[in-house]
């Protein structure tokens, strides 16, 4: 998908991707003067499922503004990836831009693919990026099954906490419920 933001345009995206065999969402943005861009997105898979979210986002004018969210929650040999590039261009100072990845590994045969990817090309800006993959910690998992949750509940429960929080602001509550349904299904 491609979009184009015109000056002082916004635009806030809900993404989830859980896709049984292979899903793929891919957004190609741009940033004129004084835009801003935002995008909270998950990827849930398990089994033998592969699912990707692929973004570029080129900040052509001053001023813009981009926040990348995305965390995946991985069971069985799912593989999750997230392929995200910001460009700056040369005129577009004061750029602010950040792209925040997480991943969940929930068994030894799941897999992660994080790159986030900065190309900048202007002198005063803002940009940073950063990637992390874990797995559930044990402390936590005990702590929770302690309070009277079965294993499957405890899990389910603090995945919730790792991804929820994404559709925070989602103006309806069908994102939400689609990702407790599938964090339920694989946890």
């Amino acid at each position: 998908m491609k979009i184009a933001l015109e000056a002082g345009a916004q635009a806030r995206i809900f993404v989830l991707n859980t896709a049984s065999e292979y899903g793929r969402i891919e957004l190609d943005v741009s940033l004129a003067d004084d835009a801003d861009f935002t995008l909270f997105g998950a990827n849930i898979g398990g089994g033998g499922s592969n699912v990707e979210i692929v973004t570029t986002v080129r900040h052509i004018g001053e001023r813009g503004r981009s926040r990348q969210t995305v965390r995946s929650v991985l069971g069985g040999k799912a593989v999750g990836t997230y392929l995200g590039k910001v460009e700056v261009a040369r005129d577009a100072q004061k750029t602010d831009a950040g792209q925040s990845v997480k991943a969940m590994l929930l068994d030894r045969g799941a897999m992660a693919n994080c790159k986030p990817e900065l190309e900048i090309f202007a002198d005063d800006v803002q940009c940073a990026h950063g990637a992390s993959v874990g797995e559930l910690d044990a402390d936590q998992l005990f702590y929770t099954m302690s309070r009277g949750l079965d294993p499957a509940s405890a899990r389910a429960l603090l995945l919730e906490g790792f991804v929820m929080g994404l559709w925070d602001e989602a103006p309806d509550d069908a994102i939400r419920d689609a990702a407790r349904a599938a964090l339920r299904a694989i946890a």
